[in-house]
């Protein structure tokens, strides 16, 4: 029988808790006005996923759940995870206040400005950038452009184009990208051996 491995979602706390013990809590009492849709975000739980790779963080505001990557839990990263987590609060805050699915617009933007976070849509933390953690990457044979996917395409790369050099100019190619160079796994008990036997040469 054949054994998969599952990854699990580890469940931190609720917002609340969270905010105290990662010293966000004021910040987001700035939302308070907000009445019910404060209280609820408050109760909602704060999760971390290990099958995200390039997505800081999500809300899902029907199942009053806030998730974030795990690489924002590491050292040294505490305000990236603080950032993300407000980030994350907004939406559910913005959803809820206005019985809608606000997304990145302007009533999402206003509760971050009223939490006082800047409202950026898109992280640009090197960590979780799509080239580091990308099993595939195409490039344009004209320009050079480079496209990264973190999971196989679905598509060739000779049915695709460069989407600044259109179907004409624009041809793709495959670019190898070793994973244990970008993602910081060890690398093939072969090339350690080799290692070991080029040092003591």
């Amino acid at each position: 029988m054949r054994k998969t491995r599952e990854k699990k979602t580890q469940i931190l706390g609720t917002v609340e808790e969270m905010a105290a013990r990662w010293g966000v809590k004021e910040q987001l009492a700035q939302a308070l006005s907000l009445g019910k849709a404060y209280a609820a975000c408050l109760a909602a739980t704060v999760a971390t996923s290990p099958r995200s790779k390039v997505q800081a963080g999500s809300a899902n505001t029907a199942l009053r759940k806030i998730t974030l990557n795990l690489a924002l839990l590491e050292p040294g990263r505490e305000a990236d995870r603080n950032a993300t987590l407000l980030h994350e609060c907004a939406h559910i805050l913005a959803d809820l206040a206005h019985r809608r699915n606000c997304r990145h617009g302007e009533r999402w933007k206003q509760v971050m400005e009223l939490l006082g976070e800047e409202p950026l849509v898109n992280h640009d933390l090197a960590y979780l950038s799509p080239k580091l953690h990308a099993r595939v990457t195409w490039a344009c044979m004209a320009c050079g452009q480079e496209y990264h996917y973190v999971r196989k395409p679905r598509r060739r790369p000779q049915d695709c184009c460069c989407r600044y050099c259109g179907p004409r100019r624009g041809r793709l190619r495959v670019v190898e990208v070793p994973a244990q160079l970008d993602l910081g796994l060890p690398a093939p008990p072969e090339t350690q051996k080799n290692e070991t036997q080029r040092k003591s040469a």
